[in-house]
């Protein structure tokens, strides 16, 4: 077994731990629940339909890309990392999305306190370890 989905993966996922990066990765999230909040005037429920949203993407997502990877395959090694890094990029900021709210609750994450940006920064190598997760279960395929 080759394992180049968990390399690149794992490459991937040292970009990510950064520490500016998870924080900045939530702030399309933030934005999103900010809008939902204006529509349904209650900003506990726009984080959980944030998250269920989240959820819902990372395995349309995932299932997709599993099922296309022969498809993907047939390209030069290049290309497979281009996308593969790509959707790396788009799944990090889903999981990291969605490994916050869990960990915060949505109290937490719609009022906030001090501690909040230390909890996107403890909950963005939990999204990390997810990253390398995924690119192993593609090359288990």
């Amino acid at each position: 077994m080759e394992l180049r989905f968990t390399k690149y993966a794992f490459i991937n996922a040292l970009w990510t731990l950064i520490p500016v990066f998870p924080i900045f990765s939530l702030f399309p999230a933030v934005f999103l629940a900010m809008g939902i909040e204006k529509l349904v005037n209650n900003c506990e429920m726009s984080y959980i339909i944030v998250l269920c949203l989240s959820i819902i993407l990372i395995l349309l997502i995932g299932i997709l890309f599993i099922r296309k990877t022969d498809s993907l395959l047939l390209n030069d090694e290049k290309t497979i990392k281009e996308k593969f890094m790509l959707l790396n990029f788009i799944l990090y900021f889903l999981i990291h999305t969605a490994v916050f709210i869990l960990l915060a609750g949505v109290n937490i994450a719609c009022h906030g306190d001090g501690q909040t940006p230390l909890l996107c920064i403890i909950s963005g190598p939990i999204s990390s370890l997810l990253l390398i997760v995924f690119g192993f279960s593609i090359d288990l395929k």
